[in-house]
């Protein structure tokens, strides 16, 4: 029997084809039909969507919600269900040392769904810099910890940056990669750092040994180690990757986005396959705001709606190897959606790099449904509420 119907609302769903006004139903937690003027029973709750975008639950693919554990781990449920995302990966906050309350406290707690990616530091993002030696990994504990926790985790994460790069270089990466290949999951690398000296970046050492299904995150980072040369030339090895099948994220972060770097890189080829926030509590309040303020920033950058829904549904889903039970409104799913409302105005971005970036459209959260149960959206990470600065 139906549950929930979502009534009039224009449905894009990048894996079903075009976007359509079309009704939502739910039944018993899974979507059961997306179709015309779906007729409602006597028990089944409706809401008029009309004028609202309907598309499969929005997946952030890089945030860190250890709450209570790491000093600005956001809460997972203002990162997800409030804010219109349904799924949240963290990327690394807990290390095999701390991992143990994410699933005792965390995720028992969380009315959002959490995957995550256990650091290759043994204490995780607990204390920083989390590697700066050898010492501070233990390789063994992690593959256990990760085998003993799936399908929860689904991946290894690495910082190829910090105070360690100089003496370990790639044998940073090597660790990490090897506790992927033993536990049997991915790895996730964030980029740009050097080096010692005046030689090749960390970036170009380790992008060659990254396998299809690997993810790079924080692609348009303005730091050093970046995918570009000093001439603003996209490294080969980036493109050598891409070509691989090695996964682009593009997290923001309070330090790692700059529109300068994703123009040229853009221009250039390269082909970011995920949008996603780094979301902490100093990035909700003064750099990210929100996943659906990325979202609003692709589409200044010049991905079309349809391009950017994908980068945070679709997308993201096949990089956690989810893309069987998550990004899709298809019938028989678990009945993950996000309702979002679209504004024209002027708005206008900031970058972490202190460049500004205008634009006309600009996305907002109205209401969420996780496993069919319905959440409203919270106040948003403004004075305002959810919109972008306004540039008039």
């Amino acid at each position: 029997m139906t549950d929930l119907i979502l009534k009039g609302g224009d449905v894009l769903d990048p894996s079903r084809g075009p976007r359509a006004r079309l009704d939502v139903a739910v039944a018993d937690g899974l979507i059961s039909e997306v179709a015309p003027d779906i007729a409602p029973n006597g028990a089944a709750r409706v809401i008029d969507v009309s004028g609202k975008l309907v598309t499969p639950g929005l997946i952030d693919l890089h945030t860190h919600v250890y709450e209570g554990v790491n000093q600005t781990a956001v809460n997972p449920d203002l990162a997800g269900v409030l804010s219109g995302v349904t799924t949240v990966v963290d990327a690394g906050s807990a290390g095999c040392y701390t991992f143990g309350g994410f699933p005792q406290y965390v995720v028992p707690n969380a009315r959002t769904r959490i995957v995550c990616m256990v650091h290759i530091s043994r204490t995780g993002l607990n204390y920083q810099p989390e590697i700066s030696d050898r010492d501070d990994i233990d390789l063994e504990e992690t593959v256990r910890v990760v085998q003993a926790n799936r399908p929860l985790v689904q991946g290894i994460k690495l910082r190829a940056v910090g105070p360690a790069v100089p003496d370990m270089g790639l044998d940073m990466f090597h660790l990490a990669k090897r506790a992927a290949r033993e536990s049997g999951v991915r790895l996730m690398v964030h980029i740009g750092d050097r080096f010692a000296g005046d030689g090749p970046t960390l970036t170009q050492g380790l992008l060659p040994l990254m396998d299809e299904g690997d993810i790079i995150t924080h692609l348009f980072s303005g730091n050093a180690g970046r995918i570009l040369d000093g001439q603003g030339n996209v490294l080969p090895e980036v493109f050598d990757a891409q070509e691989r099948g090695v996964f682009l994220d593009t997290a923001h972060g309070r330090q790692n986005f700059s529109f300068d770097v994703a123009r040229r890189a853009l221009d250039q080829g390269v082909r970011p396959l995920s949008i996603s926030t780094d979301l902490t509590i100093p990035g909700r309040l003064n750099t990210v705001h929100s996943m659906t303020e990325m979202l609003s920033r692709f589409m200044a950058l010049g991905f079309s709606l349809e391009d950017s829904i994908r980068m945070a549904t679709l997308n993201p889903a096949r990089a956690i190897g989810m893309d069987d039970a998550l990004g899709s409104l298809a019938p028989g799913r678990a009945a993950d959606i996000s309702v979002l409302e679209e504004a024209t105005g002027d708005w206008l971005f900031h970058d972490t790099e202190g460049d500004t970036l205008r634009g006309d459209k600009a996305l907002s959260p109205v209401l969420t449904v996780k496993g069919g149960e319905v959440f409203a959206a919270d106040w948003g990470p403004h004075p305002w509420g959810w919109l972008p600065d306004s540039a008039s």
